[in-house]
């Protein structure tokens, strides 16, 4: 695997899952990657998670929100 693999992004994900500003994880739908985050959020209440669209640039805060039993 060359350098040039390594850095580009996985074909068909649409959406980043950024930990304190770092790349952690790729989905293809959008409710995917935020459930994700929240889970990311749940295990890491102190850090800052935040989905991207990688297609507009834009960059959605996550914040975790318990379930009510």
């Amino acid at each position: 695997m060359g350098q040039e693999q390594m850095t580009t992004t996985p074909s068909g994900a649409q959406f980043e899952i950024l930990v304190d500003g770092k790349p952690r994880s790729y989905r293809d739908i959008k409710a995917v990657a935020i459930a994700s985050a929240e889970f990311l959020k749940s295990r890491n209440p102190n850090s800052n998670i935040a989905v991207k669209d990688l297609r507009t640039g834009e960059v959605t805060p996550v914040a975790f929100r318990p379930q009510r039993a």
